[in-house]
């Protein structure tokens, strides 16, 4: 995916409150599906779980067929190619290598099929179709069979237009990934982030791998920190439209849904409660940068911090019990946890000297991902809250700040100027398979969705 939207890149750091501090986060709505017809298979599917060290399920995933016209045949080598990318993604899938497929028969569902297609390492097998429908739309069939019980584990059927394939393809995936592990895909999420438009900073999404790109704002202010609702209709952020920093929130079209009365105190960093009724951020509207919760029901405004150090950058727990927190007032910026109600901080016991941007994962590992600063740059690492365990996702003498966990919690999303100019990527947890996911132009603060 290509931009070229530039930015200037620059270290994270906690902002006093006579400068400006970390902006607010922004929220998208949901896209809308034209999918129409969805196929059951004719039994029940059996479910086989995969997790932390259990094997990948091989799969294999032959060229989909598509009908005697070019654009049913370029469909189907889209949503074959889109699948298999976000089967690999997700980790829980390994792939038959395609020159594997010349040593068996077309996949069929006979018996012998079943047979030849597990010799090569198969337990499962995707075939798909593509055929023209009404006007310019196509439709989809894709089947997945399970070699084990040689039968259909898996069928379903999606009508859309040529613009709407890769959707298409990341429904498809989802529903392999749910059929397999019974953990619901991450295909369908996308991920928020600002990006310069000339002298502006705008707030765009894009899917999570990087493709179709949307603009959100265009008021050719500095916006920042956007932060997706729980259910992906709104997006929280700050922007500079009307001269200083203030807390935003707009709707799937990119209308201002609320701006809560904000009379030129310095707001930043908003995240979302994990039900959706609350939006934690940092202001400076008593003097000093505190913490605080927004209801979004009708504005009321609760203070959590009670310091003269800079208290920023909040992030919730899964639970919604706790909230992780950037402060100096150790001397050093530093994770601290509080309760919901801001009560009972505690730091971090990590011995860095600098620490910033907190994020809490979902999932058995429970973790905290943040940014530190290191010899020649930043990076990133997590710690796990119940084994205290602490790991360094990124090394090398480059920016690697404000991580965001995708909602499965088994990869990461991050700002980086590794390539030159800051630029989004994703890995995995444990901080393999790094993936650029845009270029050409300085981008920051990226968020996914749920």
């Amino acid at each position: 995916m290509e931009t070229d939207h530039v930015s200037n890149p620059r270290p994270p750091r906690l902002i006093r409150a006579a400068a400006a501090p970390a902006l607010a986060a922004l929220l998208l709505a949901s896209f809308g599906l034209f999918f129409s017809q969805e196929t059951a298979p004719p039994q029940s599917p059996v479910i086989r779980i995969t997790g932390a060290g259990r094997p990948k399920i091989p799969i294999a995933i032959p060229p989909f067929e598509g009908a005697d016209l070019s654009k049913a045949r370029d469909a189907a080598a889209t949503l074959h190619d889109v699948i298999r990318d976000d089967l690999l993604f997700s980790n829980y899938f390994a792939m038959v290598p395609e020159e594997y497929y010349k040593t068996v028969a077309p996949f069929t569902d006979r018996k012998a099929s079943y047979r030849d297609w597990s010799g090569i390492g198969a337990e499962a097998v995707l075939v798909g179709k593509t055929r023209p429908d009404t006007g310019d739309d196509l439709q989809f069939e894709g089947r997945v069979y399970d070699m084990s019980d040689e039968r259909l584990g898996l069928g379903k059927g999606y009508r859309g237009g040529a613009d709407q394939l890769r959707l298409l393809a990341h429904r498809m995936s989802d529903e392999i990934v749910l059929h397999y592990t019974s953990n619901r895909g991450i295909a369908m999420t996308r991920i928020a982030y600002v990006s310069q438009v000339d002298r502006a900073r705008e707030v765009f999404v894009m899917d999570y791998d990087g493709a179709r790109v949307k603009k959100v704002t265009a008021n050719g202010s500095i916006n920042r920190s956007p932060a997706w609702s729980p259910d992906g209709k709104m997006i929280a952020f700050v922007s500079l439209r009307s001269g200083s920093p203030r807390l935003m929130l707009i709707n799937s079209d990119g209308v201002l849904k609320i701006a809560f009365p904000q009379s030129g105190e310095l707001n930043g960093a908003p995240t979302w409660s994990p039900d959706g009724r609350l939006v934690a951020f940092s202001s400076g509207r008593d003097g000093n940068a505190e913490i605080y919760t927004l209801r979004v029901s009708d504005g009321t405004l609760t203070r959590l911090t009670r310091h003269d150090a800079i208290d920023t950058s909040p992030a919730w727990s899964p639970d919604g019990r706790s909230i992780a927190f950037t402060s100096d007032r150790g001397g050093s910026p530093q994770i601290y946890v509080m309760d919901a109600d801001g009560g009972s901080v505690r730091r971090l016991p990590v011995d860095l000297s600098y620490s910033d941007a907190p994020s809490w994962s979902v999932g058995p590992n429970e973790a905290i991902a943040f940014t530190a600063r290191v010899p020649g740059g930043f990076d990133i690492y997590t710690y796990e809250m119940k084994s205290g365990a602490l790991t360094r996702l990124t090394t090398g003498a480059a920016i690697n700040e404000y991580p965001r966990w995708s909602p499965d919690g088994r990869h990461v999303v991050f700002a980086s100027n590794r390539s030159g100019a800051m630029d989004i990527y994703s890995m995995d947890a444990n901080g393999d398979h790094v993936r650029r996911l845009t270029k050409g132009g300085n981008n920051t603060y990226p968020a996914w969705s749920n």
